[in-house]
């Protein structure tokens, strides 16, 4: 399974403190965007106000120019015609400046308007071909003034849209800008018409209507001048109206106005032409003063509104820098706390507190306590490592409390299994004087069958021993065979006559390692008999190599894969033997397998026997515990033999320690040496498979006995050799009639 991702508790945090600043850098960004915007598209408006405004009203005066210059040129004169070629030189020289600073804005941003008089404008040439092609008499009105006129009017359309554009405080100012500069193209269109009347020398009713409609528009057009300013603004268009060369316009215009029926023109050229001229010149000169006034205003302003920016959002940045820089050092300081509080509670829990609860089973003293968790401040954070110490300190008086009621149980257990020893030491003596007391067979039988009963009863008791901690009574001895080790741990328990010992070499244990290695056999052969077939075999065979491997095989159903896993892995690293873990099935016999081996180096293995019924345990005794085997012991003094060798004169395993008298008065016959020390050695008249063999007495009186003095020291090859020799003697004694012959079956 794939491990799960997470996330640390100071990215998280850093994470939650930093969302508020985060949500405060966005709001000044979106508004610091939208100032720097209105900045941008301010200084945008104000260039174009500035440079293409003033481009436009350059270019709206030329082509003013230039067409009251082709008016006069139809009188034909030299004069006239070199003007309308200067005329023509400005008009181009404004196109050329109008296009250079069109070209230094992006298109996007340019009016419409300014564009299509760039492109109208292109066509001038064309119109001034028209007019070049026609005589100068013939230069009607009509054909010269309306192209001029048309351009004219789209460059007032670019004005008109730059009132759409301005701001609220500027409209009224773009407005009154408009209406002067219209009423100044009215004003030149009735200086044209009036110019084309005195260059021709005539005043058509049609130039009279045209003059007519132009001043009357100019009237309507002046009034609308100044009539949404403030007072402070509108007082430059109020003084405008008080100069002599305006009021001398108004009354030439009233006598034109007045005089339909004139075929030339009605009034003066001369004062006309003058009046026209001056008042254009101040209405061009209160253009240029406006206009200088929007541009100055647009920088005020775009320089209000960056001023605006600094002192809003520079603060806003600081204090959202501010709050996220203590947001974050507190975020990470809390974090190095938690962090310190984590580290130090896992290693406790994970490190410390184990190997002090480990020492503690172990019986050993502890040293100090480590140091408590490091504390800064009064917060919930240490309230927190104020409960850990407690829980802490509370799981170390429970650890040393449990240590001592496993003390307590284990002493009490082993006080159990020395009481338990002894008294079957003592059990064990009674039977010995019952034993060779009693004469009756069945009774004899009786008291031997309990004898072995005690055998495994004090074995048991020392299991108990040793598993609460301590060694059992029985000490260590001389070497050992090791078909004297099977012997005995066959000897220690029940079903011993199902233990066949198939092909041990000729080898020795040491005494320390012989004693604990028939204890550990015993249990391995309890386990096979147990959980086999009551008339199946249990094999002991064993093999020389890298030390020594015995083998127990037996023929019962065997264990699954998991439990195999499971026990191995016991039996590989045995646990501390808790008393408290115990189930009832709990694995009591592999506890104290597993406890031996480890104390003399040895290795049990389970494995699936062959074949496919059947546990076979594999024990591994290492090199260093095995030695020479010496020489076998004198056999005891010998008896009349009479009967016939029977198969109920061996006992269990096949074999009798060469060591083994009984303690009870025992009639044997010499021993022969047995071949190879195994269990199928030679057969002659006095011994069998290498054993020597039991006869009834034929002569009497019975030889003295040949006993041994009790002991405490009851090894386990001896009580089981004590028991096998008595229990064929009494069915021997059973099966024996009057006549002294032997029953067979």
């Amino acid at each position: 399974m794939p491990p799960t991702k997470r996330r640390s508790l100071r990215a998280r945090m850093i994470t939650l403190v930093l969302l508020p600043s985060t949500v405060l850098l966005l709001v000044w960004s979106l508004f610091t965007a939208l100032l720097v915007g209105d900045i941008r598209a301010l200084r945008t408006e104000t260039a174009l106000t500035r440079e293409a405004g003033t481009a436009v009203s350059a270019v709206i005066g030329a082509l003013q120019d230039e067409r009251l210059a082709t008016a006069a040129s139809a009188n034909g004169a030299q004069s006239s015609l070199l003007a309308l070629e200067d005329s023509r030189a400005a008009t181009d020289a404004a196109v050329d400046e109008l296009a250079g600073v069109l070209g230094g804005f992006d298109t996007d941003v340019l009016p419409v308007q300014a564009l299509h008089l760039q492109r109208d404008l292109g066509g001038l040439a064309h119109h001034r071909a028209i007019v070049d092609a026609l005589p100068p008499y013939r230069r009607e009105l009509v054909q010269t003034a309306a192209a001029y006129h048309d351009l004219v009017e789209q460059g007032l359309r670019f004005w008109d849209s730059r009132v759409e554009h301005a701001e609220p405080a500027q409209i009224p100012r773009l407005r009154s800008l408009t209406s002067l500069m219209r009423a100044r193209e009215l004003l030149a269109r009735q200086n044209t018409v009036f110019t084309h009347a005195v260059a021709t020398d005539t005043f058509t009713p049609g130039a009279h209507t045209e003059f007519v409609a132009a001043a009357g528009a100019q009237r309507h057009t002046w009034d609308r001048i100044g009539a949404e300013l403030a007072p402070e603004d509108a007082r430059t268009y109020r003084l405008l109206e008080t100069y002599d060369s305006l009021r001398r316009v108004r009354d030439l215009q009233n006598e034109v106005i007045a005089a339909p029926q004139h075929t030339r023109p009605p009034v003066n050229a001369s004062a006309w032409q003058g009046a026209a001229e001056a008042s254009d010149q101040r209405m061009r000169s209160v253009e240029r003063g406006q206009l200088r006034l929007l541009a100055d205003y647009g920088d005020a302003r775009s320089a209000d509104l960056a001023r605006t920016a600094l002192l809003t959002s520079l603060p806003i940045l600081a204090v959202a820098l501010a709050s996220a820089a203590v947001a974050i050092t507190g975020a990470v300081r809390m974090g190095r706390r938690l962090h310190r509080l984590r580290t130090t509670t896992l290693e406790y829990a994970r490190v410390h507190l184990p190997r002090l609860t480990a020492r503690l089973r172990a019986g050993e003293e502890v040293g100090p306590e480590p140091a408590p968790v490091p504390r800064t401040r009064g917060d919930e954070i240490t309230d927190v490592a104020d409960a850990f110490d407690d829980a802490r300190r509370a799981a170390v008086a429970a650890a040393v409390q449990e240590a001592r009621l496993r003390a307590g149980v284990s002493a009490m257990f082993g006080t159990i299994a020395r009481r338990t020893q002894s008294l079957v030491h003592r059990q064990l003596a009674v039977l010995d004087r019952l034993e060779r007391d009693e004469t009756d067979p069945d009774a004899l039988a009786a008291l031997f069958r309990v004898d072995h009963f005690s055998a495994r009863l004090r074995r048991n008791a020392e299991n108990l021993m040793l598993l609460s901690g301590g060694a059992p009574t029985r000490r260590p001895r001389a070497p050992m065979r090791l078909h004297e080790v099977v012997r005995a741990a066959a000897g220690e328990i029940e079903d011993y006559t199902r233990v066949q010992p198939r092909g041990l070499p000729p080898v020795a244990l040491r005494g320390d390692t012989a004693a604990d290695t028939a204890r550990l056999l015993a249990e391995l052969l309890e386990n096979a008999t147990a959980f086999s077939p009551p008339d199946t075999e249990v094999e002991v065979g064993a093999a020389l190599g890298d030390g020594c491997r015995i083998e127990v095989t037996d023929r019962g159903l065997g264990m699954g894969e998991a439990a195999l896993e499971e026990y191995n892995a016991l039996l590989a690293d045995p646990p501390r033997f808790d008393v408290a873990g115990l189930v009832e099935d709990s694995p009591l016999g592999l506890f104290v397998v597993a406890t031996l081996a480890a104390r003399h180096g040895l290795r049990v293995e389970l494995s699936a026997a062959p074949g496919g019924s059947g546990v076979r345990a594999t024990v591994h005794v290492p090199a260093d515990a095995l030695v020479e085997p010496g020489p076998a012991p004198a056999p005891p003094p010998p008896a009349a033999v009479t009967a016939p060798p029977s198969p109920e004169d061996t006992v269990p395993g096949g074999t009798v320690s060469e060591s083994t008298v009984s303690e009870k008065t025992v009639h044997v016959s010499p021993a022969a040496p047995a071949n190879g020390d195994g269990p199928h050695g030679g057969t002659d008249a006095d011994h069998y498979m290498g054993l020597p063999r039991r006869r009834r007495r034929a002569v009497d009186p019975a030889p003295e006995p040949v006993t041994t003095t009790d002991d405490d020291d009851r090894s386990p090859e001896r009580v089981r050799s004590l028991m096998s020799a008595f229990q064929a003697g009494t069915r021997r004694a059973r099966a024996a009639g009057p006549d002294g012959d032997t029953e067979e079956g």
